[in-house]
């Protein structure tokens, strides 16, 4: 943190600081769910003009009117990646319903401009701020427009979950790969557009912005004063050794349902739950100041992502249904698979249960079928979608992606060389399998591997009778009586 942070940070604990210590701590004494309406307005006024004093402390010499903020003065206060949204969001905070620029902003017009920003109640209501803030007022976005809200949305992503940010040249791939998804060949996407794609696409973009933004103003922080920190096991999962990026895990991140990206922790209760309840603390009635700070306290999603585990990567166990079989099967939990094949193409197959060999198809509601790259598109959604099948007869053999009534997208056969894509063969490149339950499934799955491999072992060393085989001894029909799947996997290590 520079000297004049430090200078700033100094005078506010000394001086204006204290005149709002007894409304934040009025606040903070009270446990969530039973903060009066008046003292949350009381707080967002306090913490709203604390802020605009600090911007104050940062004017340079042009900023020569006291109680007034220049657009210099507010727009460098956001650096690097972040300077293009200053210029946005001080456009939209001077905003009055004429095209005509402001120069500046009065104490009072920017705490007025912050509430409205805090007492956004819905997500609709957010979606419709963010899509006019990047639009610039507009009732459209250009493909500009929208490369700088992909752009923005990533950044604050990160820097409201205080992920340091590691540069990756494939990120750039992602962003342009969305741009191509929600224009097409059309020049320009109006808001109903817009809402009708980000609904079937990615319908959770603007959760890490409105939380960047929401810390922000209720936190009296400036930019800079957000710490970052490197989180390994994240860069872990977007290494260049994977096929995923830090942009494509934070997309997914926004994409996929909650099942995929939930705490695993087991405490606390999920917000999207809570949320969903239209719950009040004060009665049956829904309280739109509750729902709100349910909303805003809506946490992004892409830490839950250090969480992933690696089960297979073809190139490091090998690429056959075999080497696959043995590090996925026995992994009851979501879980995502990567395939790079040739074209260029990268999709992403989130599977919302353990994998299941057999004739029929499996997996819930919460199924999605993505293509990353070259264009990004959510391309099935929904239960059935995914067939594994090594054993029976009458049905190919290898892997069907695709909902039953619904076109089969992708299939990759028994010898694990090719992937049909739309009935077309292509050479595939790469395999990865990420499981998103929490480490119980791991060790779960360790201690099935490890038991079914006892079993063979000792089938192995048992002396069968003359003219017996093990497909026909009793031992293993009784296994199989009682629920145990034996003689459909391989143990090699």
């Amino acid at each position: 943190m520079g000297n004049k942070t430090s200078q700033i940070l100094h005078r506010f604990s000394n001086g204006s600081d204290h005149s709002h210590s007894q409304d934040e701590k009025e606040v903070k004494d009270q446990p969530d769910g039973v903060i009066k309406r008046k003292h949350s307005k009381q707080f967002q006024t306090a913490s709203l003009q604390k802020l605009f004093q600090k911007l104050e402390l940062t004017a340079d010499g042009q900023n020569t009117h006291p109680g007034e903020l220049s657009r210099t003065t507010f727009e460098n206060a956001f650096s690097g990646p972040l300077h293009k949204f200053g210029v946005l969001l001080f456009s939209q905070m001077t905003h009055s319903g004429s095209n005509s620029l402001r120069d500046r902003i009065t104490r009072e017009q920017f705490t007025k401009a912050g509430k409205e920003i805090l007492e956004i109640f819905d997500e609709k209501s957010v979606v419709k701020y963010y899509f006019h803030l990047f639009a610039s007022g507009k009732d459209h976005l250009t493909c500009e427009n929208a490369k700088q809200m992909f752009e923005i949305s990533f950044s604050l992503t990160l820097s409201v979950s205080k992920i340091m940010y590691v540069e990756d040249d494939r990120d750039e791939r992602v962003i342009g790969a969305m741009v191509t998804s929600l224009f097409g060949i059309e020049p320009k996407v109006s808001y109903d557009k817009f809402c009708k794609w980000l609904d079937s696409s990615c319908p959770h973009l603007f959760y890490g912005v409105h939380n960047w933004i929401v810390f922000v103003l209720t936190g009296s922080t400036l930019p800079e004063e957000m710490e970052m920190a490197r989180v390994p096991q994240l860069e872990g999962v977007a290494t260049q050794d994977n096929l995923t990026s830090m942009a494509i895990v934070w997309l997914l991140s926004v994409t996929l349902p909650p099942v995929f990206t939930r705490s695993h922790s087991g405490q606390g209760t999920s917000l999207d739950a809570v949320t969903s309840t239209d719950a009040s603390p004060h009665g049956g009635t829904k309280d739109p100041m509750w729902t709100s700070l349910l909303l805003l306290r809506k946490q992004a999603r892409l830490p839950e992502v250090q969480g992933w585990t690696l089960l297979y990567n073809s190139d490091q166990h090998g690429r056959s249904i075999n080497r696959f079989n043995t590090h996925v099967s026995s992994y009851q939990a979501p879980n995502v698979i990567f395939l790079s094949f040739e074209g260029r193409n990268l999709y992403c197959l989130a599977v919302d249960k353990g994998w299941a060999e057999g004739p029929s198809k499996f997996g819930g509601e919460d199924c999605r079928l993505i293509q990353m790259l070259p264009v990004y598109r959510v391309v099935q959604a929904g239960e059935n979608m995914v067939r594994w099948n090594e054993q029976a007869r009458g049905i190919p053999k290898g892997i069907q992606v695709g909902c039953n009534g619904m076109a089969e997208v992708l299939s990759i056969p028994y010898d694990f060389d090719t992937v049909v894509h739309y009935g077309v063969p292509c050479a595939l490149h790469k395999i990865e399998v990420w499981g998103c339950g929490s480490e119980t499934a791991l060790a779960s799955q360790k201690s099935q591997r490890n038991w079914e491999m006892s079993q063979v072992r000792r089938e192995q060393g048992r002396k069968l009778r003359l003219n017996e085989t093990w497909d026909d001894c009793p031992d293993k029909q009784l296994m199989q009586w009682n629920g145990f799947n034996v003689g459909n996997h391989s143990y090699n290590q």
